[in-house]
This record gives C-alpha cells, structure tokens and sequence, in this order.
C-alpha cells in the first residue's frame, strides 16, 4: 500500500500549520494494488480527480492524462508539488470485460406522407460495458462500522473496522435494509444498496408494485403479466388485489350452473353476470368455451378486469344478446386483456362516461354486421397491440379521448354501416400511433377517417395507411387530422390497394401484417417512422423492440 498526496486545489489534500497534511485514505490512487481495481463496476482511477474519490466512468478513461494514470505499482509517489503517480495505463474493474468504444457517423432520413420530412446527419458514440459479476473490492480506510454509511467510504460501506465495501460484504448479521430502509434490496452486480431487484421484487408494493429491472427502483405497474392472477389498474399504476372475493372464474356453460362458486378454475362460473361486483376491484378471469359466456355490464363508479385465463382465447360473442355485450357506466373503468369479442346490436362496447383499456383483444366482425367494434362518449379509450377486424366500423367518438397504438386496423365496413372505419363526432380527441389501417371500406364517400361537428383534434403518426379514396373527409374546411412520419396512401380502388398492400407486407399471418426488409434494397415502410417520446417501446408482438435512437418501420410490426 502507498500514500497518495493530491493537490489542496483538489480537495483531496488538506494542509495544516507546522505541515501537517490530512490525506483522503479512500481515494482510489490510495489503494491500487495492480491486481483490483477499486472503483465500482464501470469506473476508473484517476488519481488527479478529487471527486467520487477518483472514480470516472470508463467512458472517461481515455481522456485521463497520461500523469494522472495508474498501473497499480506497489510504493509509487510523488513529490511535493506534483499531481500524482506518472507511471502506468489506467486499470479496468474487475469482473468488467473491456471497453470496446466506435464511432459510426450515419445519415438518418425519415419518409413521411405528412406536412414535413427532415434528413439529418448524425455521429453516434456507444460504448459497450459488460458486467459479468459483483464488483469484490473493499478499501481499508478509517471508518466505523457502526456507521455502515460512513463518509470516509465514498459510495461504498463500512464493512468492518477500518474497511469498506460493497453490498455483497456486508456483515453476516448486516443488511441493505440496516443501511437504508429505503433502499433494502442489494444489486450483486453495482454492490449498490437499491430499492428492489428481480430476485426481490416482492419489496415493491401499493401503487408502484413493479421493479424497473434497470433502475432497481419500484414502479407503477403497466401490464397485467405484472400482476400475477389479478391484473393492473394501469390507471394508478397498482396490482388489482388477490383477496377473497376479488377475483373470479368464468367459462361459458349450461351445467350445474347454480352450484358454481367462481373461486377456481375448476368451479367457474357459467356467465359474466354470475360476478359479484361487490368488491371495490374485481379480477375476472375468462376461460375459452365452445358456449359463450354471455355480457357484462359494468356499473357506475366500478372497476373491473376481464382477463383472458390459459393459453386459448376466450370469447365473448353477442350473437344472442339484445343490445351491447359489453357496456360501461359513469366513472367506471373496464380493461379487456386476450379477450374475443363477436357480433353485437350497434356496437361490441360501449362507453359512456368510463375508461376502456384494451390490451392483446379482438374486435372480429364477419364483414355484414354492422355493429362497430367501439362507441365512445365522453370516455376515455387506450387499445394496444389489438385488432378490429371486418366490423361495421371501427369506433365512433365523441367527447372523448382515444389513444390507439401497436394496432391493426382493417376491412371494416359492411353493406349496412353508416359510417367508416372512424367516424370522429363533435370534440373527439385521437392519438393513433405506431398502427396499420388498411383495406377498410368506402362508406358515404369515405374509407377511412369521417369527421362530423366541429373540434376534432386526430394525430397519427409513425402508421401505415393504405385507403380507398376518399381517405379522410377531416381536412376539408380546416386542419384536423394530422399525419406525421410513417406512410400514407389513398389508392382509386380495392384492387390498388390489395397491390400496395403486396409491396409493403408480406402476406398476412391471422390478420398480421410484417413489413418486407430486404437485405438489399430499401424498403416501402423503412426508416419511415421515428420514436418519440410516449411511443411504445414494442412493437404490436410485446417482444420486438422498436428502435429509439434511429428510424424505424412504420405500422404495428417490426420486421421478423
């Protein structure tokens, strides 16, 4: 071991009257030892650096100055006056591979059919770190271990008398929990002292009942595989509870009906309205059966899931019910999960006054009902990762907020519909993003987006279009659909379209259409659309990331 001296101006070095100096013994250059490296995960020692007790990211190692680098010798020091050891590159951490740092310089272009297309050049500077295990070092300092936040241990513990470290060398009898009730949870990988971890994701409760693998902190929920057997009230973030009486059983029957208490999956309820709603949430998990479940309508002020149970899509199918399958009451919020829904009187759902959140469901029509798959008023409606298929229409909207992405949209319009595939009223508010909206029918005049009344405001960005003319009546008097990036296109008829839709996809797997990416050529949907912030993270698949920082395909898929 050696004594490293640092400049006062640093703040390493504290001088005193008659000479006396006081050395910061947790510095980095204090403790090298040409085997360890004493920073964590990711840094480096610069031994000129006061800050963080030396430690930079690696990221910064090149631009060290050669005299403030450390090879680690043992008895290296330097003179009154000096900055530090001269001798030696800069270590790398243990259980770190090497930095390996490019530098790509690319042209990012994005097509749009919409008001502006924009080229731009870019350098881009990434550097690959790989952590493979938890950083080992402990410094012997001053410090108390009966202050296992001890300052004199930088970012790390007071492990033991005179010693620091990370996490992973608390005491036996020690926990992250005994360092900070905030931060219980220890990531082997940093040796940080964090909120939660995925080996300790039971920490996180109430409304932040999910760990961010990434920041180890706790967070809202966004998804119901996050909530086990219930599912998520992505409207406050928090898991729907798992209590008696909170979640039931529901498949489509005819026996012994009466006796069915709903509490497993082998006693299900024969119908959705055998549900008590009693309960402030209620879980219902919806098992596929060749007999339909029959509807459900939600009450005011209730907050209900419908989710699909196993592997088999359920349905709920209308065919037999007078009226709407499906409904929601004032202040109420429904969310759809996995779920089929079939056939109707005027619409499939209905809400008025409520929030709809559909996740992984299906609108499919049979191209003659005319019911629309959806009809808003004064509601608030977010469809992800779905599709609307051969309905009478799509939605209809008034007074209401819809939010729309990863979704596919198509062959809707039958003989009978009074409307297109949208048909925006008075003050409908849509946000339709990362989407395919194709091959749907010319209904009075228009294919696919019909605006009535007046205060329409209709954003679709980084989509696929594809419709008949007239695709959209919504600009005629004033601007209130607006396209931006992705690809638009109004074809004369049904067989240009079918053709276009040949260029841009290749053909369709259960209604879902991937874009073409050849190796060689640059293709219709290519660089088209660009990530903003709000946008999905995945693709209509949940699994194929979407790229943040260049462009990508436009619609609902990703290519393979």
């Amino acid at each position: 071991m050696r004594t490293l001296s640092l400049l006062l101006g640093a703040g390493a070095l504290i001088g005193f009257a008659g000479g006396c100096f006081i050395t910061n013994t947790a510095h980095c250059g204090y403790h090298q030892n040409g085997a360890d490296n004493p920073c964590p995960a990711g840094f480096v020692c610069n031994v000129c650096a006061a800050d963080n007790n030396g430690c930079v990211p690696e990221g910064e190692a090149d631009s060290i100055e050669p005299q403030c680098r450390d090879s680690g010798t043992i008895g290296t020091s330097t003179e009154p006056g000096t900055i530090g050891p001269t001798d030696g590159p800069s270590t790398v951490p243990t259980g770190t591979d090497t930095t390996e740092t490019t530098t790509d310089s690319t042209t990012v272009g994005v097509t749009t059919m919409g008001p502006t297309s924009t080229t731009e050049t870019t350098t881009e500077t990434t550097t690959d770190t790989s952590t493979t295990e938890a950083p080992e070092t402990t410094i012997e300092t001053m410090c108390d271990p009966m202050n296992l936040n001890d300052p004199n241990c930088g970012e790390q513990y007071c492990v033991a008398a005179g010693q620091c470290g990370w996490c992973t060398s608390l005491p036996q009898d020690k926990t992250c929990a005994d360092v900070d009730a905030a931060t219980p949870a220890c990531d082997e990988v940093s040796g940080k002292c964090v909120e939660c971890t995925k080996d300790v994701a039971q920490l996180c409760t109430g409304n932040t009942p999910v760990c961010d693998e990434e920041t180890h902190e706790c967070a809202p929920c966004t998804e119901h595989s996050q909530c086990g057997t219930t599912a998520c009230d992505i409207f406050d973030g928090s898991c729907f509870p798992d209590t008696e009486g909170s979640v039931f059983y529901v498949q489509g029957g005819k026996i012994d009906c009466q006796a069915k208490t709903g509490l497993t999956e082998n006693d299900p309820f024969c119908k959705l309205t055998d549900v008590p709603l009693n309960a402030a949430k209620v879980t219902i998990r919806l098992i596929a059966s060749t007999t339909p479940p029959g509807g459900l309508a939600v009450p005011e002020n209730s907050v209900v899931a419908i989710v699909k149970h196993k592997a088999t899509v359920p349905e709920i199918n209308g065919q037999d019910i007078l009226g709407t399958p499906v409904s929601l009451g004032l202040n109420s919020r429904l969310y759809l999960s996995g779920v089929k829904l079939r056939f109707g009187q005027g619409s499939l759902v209905k809400c008025a006054g409520g929030s709809l959140w559909a996740h992984d469901a299906i609108w499919e029509g049979n191209g003659i009902n005319s019911a629309r798959a959806i009809d808003a008023s004064s509601c608030k409606v977010s469809v992800h990762r779905s599709k609307i298929l051969r309905c009478g229409a799509a939605m209809q909207v008034a007074n209401s907020d819809v939010r729309i992405e990863n979704s596919f949209i198509l062959e809707n319009g039958a003989p009978t519909a009074q409307h297109p595939a949208f048909n925006f009223l008075t003050n409908a508010k849509a946000h339709i993003t990362y989407s395919t909206i194709a091959l749907n029918r010319v209904v009075n005049t228009v294919s696919t987006f019909n605006c009535v009344g007046n205060g329409q405001d209709i954003v679709l960005r980084n989509s696929a279009v594809v419709g008949v003319t007239k695709l959209t009546n919504c600009n005629d008097m004033d601007e209130r659909l607006t396209f931006e990036n992705g690809r638009f296109e109004e074809v004369p008829d049904g067989a240009m379209a079918d053709s276009l839709m040949s260029q841009w996809f290749n053909a369709p797997v259960q209604d879902v259409y991937t874009p073409k990416d050849s190796d060689n050529v640059m293709d219709p949907l290519e660089d088209t659309a660009m990530w903003g912030e709000g946008d999905p993270r995945f693709d209509f698949t949940g699994l194929t990331p979407i790229p943040t920082e260049e462009p990508s395909f436009a619609g609902a898929r990703q290519p393979l």
